[in-house]
């Protein structure tokens, strides 16, 4: 159930560079790393889309289907609907992403993570050992 291979982001990245490379993946967020591995947070377009559209002055901006079931209508929406002009594009990840996760260690029960996303209305969960170093993710 859990992915080995993570995306990661750092929470040095541009904004430019954290869209450009969760859109090539064709995935909708990804864990942020501090520059020691350490899982610090997780970046997503509804964290861009929160901060992009409470920062509008246009209260008419179309919403992004985010549960459509393609990650590439949702960032080709996204780059439609909220343009990131270039102020945004060069903050870091580290100011943008959400930094109050929730995480789980490799050896939580399958039945306890789902209770997680599903109380959070989470789409992912980081899974870290007991370092706080990401090992996964579910």
């Amino acid at each position: 159930v859990m992915t080995k291979q993570v995306i990661l982001l750092k929470e040095t990245d541009t904004i430019e560079q954290a869209v450009r490379q969760l859109k090539e993946q064709h995935i909708t967020g990804a864990p942020v790393v501090d520059n020691s591995g350490i899982f610090v947070g997780i970046l997503s377009v509804s964290d861009l889309i929160g901060r992009t559209n409470s920062d509008s002055s246009d209260p008419d901006l179309p919403p992004v289907p985010l549960s459509s079931g393609d990650d590439d209508t949702t960032w080709d929406l996204f780059e439609k609907a909220y343009p990131l002009n270039e102020d945004v594009s060069a903050e870091s990840v580290g100011t943008w992403m959400s930094k109050r996760v929730t995480s789980v260690t490799h050896s939580a029960p399958l039945v306890d993570v789902a209770r997680v996303m599903c109380r959070g209305h989470w789409h992912r969960v980081p899974v870290v050992d007991e370092s706080g170093s990401l090992i996964g993710i579910i």
